[in-house]
Order: structure tokens, then C-alpha cells, then sequence
């Protein structure tokens, strides 16, 4: 999956990404919109202060201006006391001479005209804002005198815009600053919220039914909501926890009182077909029919007698050290009375190996390893070979039941140890799904594991690991 689609995912897909990308959005347009307001009032009063100090300088000198309008000498100094570096004052006279101080004057004739070109009409008391050579200057006819001649103003209008800029610069230091604080508090705040339901999904991938009793939910705080939701949650895996018991309970007694009345059914049934002489081929088939469901039936009560032990802790396996050749020969006996094609057994040439011990249940090891074979028989084409192969590494016995089946696809090779789990290839009405858990129970209890290797179409390789 392209990482775009990963982080939209990331972002829409979950809860703690929507919070998040919501709460961004209303902060982001909270500081913009609140930033934008602050930086537009900020402008207009520090133009207005413009205005105002232009307009305080017109109120000290268009009086004095008036009175010395027939003294050029003192004109002149009059608009040099009123004039500095940021403030300039001149007078435009009728023929267009201009009048205005030699000293500290800054603005070239250039920039005084552009700033009287922008009062075409010669209106008295419009100002007006222009840019010339980097610099804004606020331009003004401060008025017409008397013998027509006008008086004109220009202030420079930099330091305060200098005085904007920093402030500009501050204000996205201090919003940028609060930004990143305010996300980072939010995604704080948004992972503490949606922590709580981060640990019940966790708790709930891993529950198990081993772990009913002990999956609860331990939660120090958190919202209402999330914590009434882990209560609930609790209460739900005590009921679980206790119908699973129940469950357990019943399952077990179940196989166990059904167990011994199939036994005597199964005993009586052999007896009638070993001393019924009288019997036909029918009656005889028929028999034989029932006492092969007989004995189905009672494998299957074993297999959920076993589990049910195990559910509670009561399933007894006594490890011993075991002659792993005396063992399989035994399996290969009784697997060969029941079996229609060939079970080939292949022990290692050396001697030495053949009298290799391993720790085991003797008992139980032939369950496993008559399972495995029926197993493979089910799944096996007719007349196929089934192998039984003894082998030995440096610490421990492996035993292999090899056939030549229909194989297990490989996405499904971790589930066929699952109770009542099959391939989704097997024949229909093959086994109830309990055979190979059964299995897999029994070795890890000899202290042992079993591994599976299988191709589609090959065949599997069932391998029983025993320590030595």
C-alpha cells in the first residue's frame, strides 16, 4: 500500500487520527483568524498614529507659515524649525516655484512633485499614502495661503513601518511558538483519551479462552464513557470465564459417563461378530459397520476427554525414558491391522541410534504416532505408502509421518493444530477438527513439539520432536 494511503488511513481511519486532525484545524483557524485580526488592528492604528502626528505638525505651523508669507528669509527658517528627518515642509508657490528648507531637507524635487501629483485638484486636507525609493511617506496640502501659494507636507512613514514589520515578525514567532505548543498538548491530551480503548483492543486481540480468567481490563482513569466501557468489558469476561467453565465441566463429564457404555457396546459387538456363526455376510457387514463407529465414537470421546483435562489442569502424562524403536515397531504392528495400503518403517542403520532413549509417555507417544497415521490415511490417495521415520539430531528424537496426500495450503499451516480446524481443502465428513489439537497437546506435555512441512498436492511431513 502507497504511504499516501497509509496516512489517510492513519489520519481518517482511526479515532485518535480524527480527533487530532480536527483539533489541528480549529486550533490552526483559531491562531490564523485570531493572528489576522490582531495583525490588521495592529496596521491601522500605527496608520492613524501617522495621521495623528501628521496632523498635530499642521496645527504648529500653518498659523506661523500665514503670518511670515511676505518675509521669504524667515519663511524659510519657519519650515526649517518645522521640518527634520522624517518630516518635510514646502510651499508651492503660484508660478510653481518651490519654497522649502536647504537644510535637512531630504526629498529630492522628484519625490516632491510625485507627492503633489497625487492632489491633482489642490484639495486642502486630503492625505495621501506613496512609496518612493523604499521609503512610505504621508503627503498632505496642509492649505492655501492667502497670495494663492500652498502649503504642502511629507513625513516619512518607515519607523513605524519598521515598528509593523517587527511586530509582524514577533506575532508569528509567538503564534508559530503557541501553535506547536497547543498540538502538542492536544495530541497529548488525545493519546491520554484514546489510550484506555488502545489497551481493550489489545486486551481483546489476545483473548483467548486459557485466558478468560485472567484478560481483565486494569485501567487507573480516564473519561466516563471509556471507564464504564472497561466495566463492562470485565463483567463480560467473568460470564465468559464462567460458561467456559461450565462448558469445560459439562464437555468432561459428558465424554467420561458416555465412555464406559460405548466401551461394552464395542465389547459386545466384537463378541457377536467373533461367535455369531448363524449370522449372514449382511448381518456380519452391518456389525462391523457399528463396531467401527463404535470405536470413531469413542476416539472422539478420548480426544474431548483429554481436552477437557487439560482445560482444567487435571491431564496426566508420566514421562518416562523410552526405546523410541520398541515404540514405533509397536505402532507399525497395530497400525498395519487397520491400514489398507503400506506403512513402510525406516530406523537408522547405526545400532547405536536404533537404542537411542527419549523421554516419554509410552502410552500416550503411541496415541500420537497412531493419530498422525490415521491422519495421513484420510488424506492419502489409495495404495500410497505412509513412512514412519526414526531420526536423531544432537539433543533430541524426531519422528516422521510421511504421506503422499493432498497436502495443507500453506497460508493455513498454523491453524491445522486448532481445535476443530481443518484445511480448507480436506474431504467433507473427514474428522471433527480435534485430532491434530489432541496431538499437539500430548507432545508439548512429553515436554516435545511437533512441526508440519506440507505442499499442495505432495503431501505432509508431521514431525515429533523428543528430548533425549
Amino acid at each position: 500500500m502507497p504511504s499516501r494511503y497509509r496516512w489517510r488511513q492513519r489520519l481518517l481511519g482511526r479515532l485518535q487520527g480524527q480527533l487530532q486532525l480536527a483539533t489541528y484545524l480549529v486550533v490552526f483557524l483559531g491562531f490564523t483568524g485570531a493572528s489576522s485580526v490582531g495583525l490588521f488592528i495592529g496596521q491601522r492604528n500605527l496608520l492613524a498614529n501617522d495621521r495623528q502626528l501628521v496632523r498635530q505638525s499642521i496645527e504648529l505651523c500653518e498659523d506661523a507659515i500665514t503670518d511670515l508669507q511676505s518675509d521669504p528669509a524667515r519663511l524659510e527658517q519657519e519650515l526649517l524649525f518645522h521640518s527634520n528627518l522624517n518630516t518635510n515642509l514646502w510651499i508651492e508657490g503660484n508660478n510653481g516655484v518651490l519654497v522649502r528648507p536647504r537644510i535637512h531637507q531630504s526629498l529630492s524635487a522628484a519625490t516632491i512633485q510625485t507627492a503633489m501629483a497625487t492632489n491633482p485638484g489642490r484639495e486642502p486636507g486630503l492625505q495621501h499614502t506613496i512609496d518612493v525609493d523604499d521609503q512610505r511617506l504621508v503627503t498632505e496640502l496642509i492649505k492655501q495661503l492667502p497670495d494663492g501659494s500652498r502649503l504642502w507636507m511629507a513625513q516619512r512613514a518607515s519607523s513605524n513601518l519598521q515598528a509593523l514589520n517587527n511586530y509582524l515578525v514577533l506575532m508569528i514567532m509567538v503564534w508559530g511558538s503557541c501553535l506547536a505548543i497547543t498540538l502538542l498538548s492536544v495530541s497529548w491530551v488525545v493519546r491520554r483519551v484514546v489510550q484506555p480503548l488502545d489497551q481493550l483492543n489489545a486486551a481483546t486481540s489476545q483473548l483467548t479462552a486459557d485466558t478468560l480468567a485472567n484478560a481483565k481490563l486494569q485501567l487507573g482513569q480516564g473519561p466516563d464513557e471509556v471507564m464504564q466501557l472497561s466495566r463492562t468489558y470485565n463483567d463480560l469476561l467473568e460470564r465468559l470465564a464462567q460458561s467456559w467453565s461450565q462448558q469445560r465441566q459439562f464437555v468432561s463429564a459428558v465424554s467420561h459417563e458416555l465412555r464406559t457404555p460405548l466401551t461394552i457396546v464395542q465389547g459386545y459387538l466384537h463378541r457377536t461378530i467373533k461367535r455369531g456363526n448363524n449370522l449372514s455376510p449382511d448381518q456380519v457387514k452391518g456389525l462391523e459397520t457399528a463396531e467401527d463407529e463404535s470405536i470413531r465414537m469413542r476416539r472422539l470421546l478420548d480426544d474431548l476427554l483429554d481436552l477437557s483435562r487439560s482445560d482444567s489442569g487435571k491431564l496426566a502424562i508420566a514421562n518416562e525414558p523410552v526405546r523410541l524403536t520398541d515404540q514405533l515397531e509397536q505402532v507399525a504392528d497395530l497400525a498395519r491391522n487397520t491400514l489398507n495400503r503400506p506403512l513402510l518403517l525406516e530406523l537408522p542403520d547405526d545400532p547405536r541410534a536404533r537404542d537411542a532413549m527419549a523421554h516419554a509417555d509410552p502410552p500416550r507417544l503411541r496415541q500420537v504416532l497412531l493419530d498422525l497415521i490415521e491422519n495421513a490415511d484420510k488424506y492419502s490417495p489409495e495404495n500410497t505408502p505412509i513412512r514412519l521415520v526414526l531420526r536423531h539430531s544432537t539433543d533430541a528424537s524426531l519422528v516422521d509421518v510421511i504421506d503422499q496426500g493432498i497436502g495443507i495450503p500453506e497460508q493455513e499451516l498454523d491453524q491445522v493444530f486448532q481445535r476443530f480446524q481443518r484445511a480448507s481443502n480436506a474431504p467433507a465428513k473427514t474428522g471433527s477438527g480435534l485430532g491434530l489439537s489432541v496431538v499437539k497437546l500430548l507432545v508439548e506435555g512429553m515436554g516435545g513439539s511437533i512441526e508440519v512441512h506440507s505442499r499442495l498436492g505432495e503431501g505432509s511431513c508431521f514431525t515429533v520432536i523428543l528430548p533425549s
